[in-house]
């Protein structure tokens, strides 16, 4: 159905008397564009559900993202002012809303593809852009002698005191599916705008929010429990004093309480994050206060990502050597521009550990993987476990869990790594070097000799994830080291000031091993350095 509905509005004699009639023209046709838009994606609703019941929740989600688009709540704030000033518009809504029902439900039972992907008709149809009319009807509803209220507010619950992370975590992912679902949000940035602001608004409740946790940043708190955590992630853009913003980072993993005045509410992928202003640490970890919250809280939990001391197993704890099939490279370099014109290179560098078993995995650690904790990688790390095949040479992955369950990755030209022979021993120089965004420069050295030692950056050394989003590395000659290095297959040993450190370290598989043009260190390609 494509056509306005004809919407046989009585106005003149019932508007204000001194409303010019062109003014009373167009206020009659943005009522007519209005009421057709609204009335026709209702009646599409109701047919589709009638006809073609499955995809339900994904219809609703692409209604209530053009919802919030349009500000088809401001329309209805509008009617309910309307009908008191119009006796008649109501039963002539009424009248239209039965005949397009109809006229739909003919059109859905003769053809239902449109129900198949309902986003795609609100966005595409002209029909259903109705947000100037409904502005335009907002804007001048008083000088019709319509007085529109603002929008209404809830009132606020006196009883808030303060809410552990998790729990309020679950309210607000409860809230936000008031309006439509998460997955739904995740392809309509309407909806998702939609979620975010309802869930906003119900927390401007409060006057204060006070919020327990535990510190896991400079700026952020995220609530523990066991192998899980809270969904949201609570950041604070600004402090009530440099004391405060002091306490925050001087309390790092301790439980504390924060209270600070709602900033905005973001809905991400996997949880969300909640930002505060005017922060303030209280020195409590909770324990001596009334907490309040759901009784199951369930909905607030996800997956708590390991950390380094609980990803390292020890040495040589990991996967076997002799349980892996192949361990492969995977790398994207781009020339990419900035926001302000400045050229970087984006790396992308992916470590894939191919198992005899059928499985393989994402190894993002600056241990080896014979290092990993498996155990607790399998449980909590879903989203870099595979299954792999092999079919002719055409190699793919499909990863077995996390949000991209499913997902398919060719990694058929990636390159095959291999570990250290027994004794081996450089004597050359390897480079590191990317320029980032903001054209920010990051390069170390690691200079080799035969007599088993090297000399490197101590900054060259970090202990944590590596990929492109985790490790920045800063040059520089004021901090250079020498050390004792030695292998052990896939692990660089070096004799650090602190003791033993234990580096991630591979071959390309098909170089000459004692002078490779190419090394492997902490996931990242080090490129030989050739006599100038």
């Amino acid at each position: 159905m494509t056509q306005r509905l004809a919407l046989a509005l009585a106005l003149c004699a019932v508007l204000a008397p001194s409303a010019l009639a062109d003014d009373i023209s167009d206020f009659t046709d943005a009522l007519g564009q209005a009421a057709t838009g609204a009335i026709v994606a209702r009646a599409y609703i109701e047919a589709c559900d009638k006809h073609a019941p499955d995809g339900q929740q994904g219809r609703r989600d692409a209604l209530a993202g053009w919802s919030h688009r349009v500000n088809l709540a401001g329309y209805e704030r509008f009617l309910d002012a309307a009908y008191a000033v119009i006796n008649t518009l109501e039963a002539e809504l009424e009248d239209n809303r039965a005949r397009a029902q109809a006229l739909v439900d003919a059109d859905v039972a003769e053809n239902a593809a449109v129900c198949s992907d309902l986003r795609a008709t609100l966005e595409g149809n002209a029909m259903f852009d109705i947000a100037p009319p409904i502005r335009y009807l907002l804007r001048n509803a008083e000088d019709f002698g319509v007085v529109v209220p603002e929008a209404p507010t809830a009132s606020a619950n006196q009883d808030e005191a303060v809410v552990p992370l998790i729990a309020l975590s679950a309210q607000l992912e409860d809230k936000m599916d008031e309006i439509g679902s998460k997955s739904g949000a995740q392809e309509d940035r309407n909806l998702r705008s939609a979620r975010e602001e309802h869930a906003e608004a119900w927390l401007k409740q409060r006057p204060t929010l006070a919020v327990l946790g535990r510190i896991v940043t400079d700026n952020g708190l995220r609530e523990w429990r066991g192998d899980q955590q809270s969904s949201f992630l609570l950041t604070c853009r600004s402090f009530a004093s440099d004391d405060q913003e002091s306490a925050m980072a001087r309390d790092l993993g301790e439980n504390r309480v924060v209270v600070g005045d709602i900033r905005w509410v973001r809905d991400l992928r996997q949880g969300g994050e909640l930002s505060l202003d005017d922060c303030r640490v209280l020195a409590d970890a909770g324990d001596s206060l009334a907490l309040l919250g759901p009784a199951d809280d369930s909905a607030g939990l996800m997956l708590r990502p390991l950390d380094y001391d609980e990803a390292f197993a020890g040495p040589g704890q990991g996967i076997a050597p002799d349980a892996v099939d192949r361990v492969l490279y995977d790398a994207d370099f781009t020339n990419r521009l900035d926001g302000f014109g400045n050229g970087y290179t984006q790396r992308d560098e992916d470590i894939y550990v191919l198992l005899r078993d059928g499985t393989a995995y994402r190894h993002k650690w600056n241990f080896a993987f014979t290092d990993l904790n498996l155990d607790l990688s399998r449980l909590r790390e879903p989203e870099r476990w595979f299954t792999w095949q092999d079919r002719r040479g055409e190699v793919t992955l499909i990863q077995s869990g996390g949000p991209d369950q499913g997902t398919e990755i060719d990694v058929s030209d990636a390159r095959r790594l291999t570990p250290a022979p027994k004794g081996l021993r450089l004597d050359e120089t390897y480079y590191y070097l990317n320029i980032g965004m903001g054209g920010g420069r990051s390069d170390r050295e690691y200079v080799f000799a035969a007599d088993g030692q090297v000399q490197y950056s101590r900054s060259g050394f970090v202990a944590g994830a590596f990929g492109t989003s985790y490790i920045i590395v800063v040059g520089g000659d004021e901090d250079i080291s020498t050390a004792a290095y030695d292998f052990d297959g896939f692990t660089l040993l070096v004799d650090g000031p602190e003791g033993q450190e234990r580096h991630f370290f591979a071959l390309i598989d098909g170089q000459e091993a004692g002078r490779p043009d190419e090394i492997l260190i902490n996931g990242q390609v080090h490129w030989l350095k050739q006599d100038e």
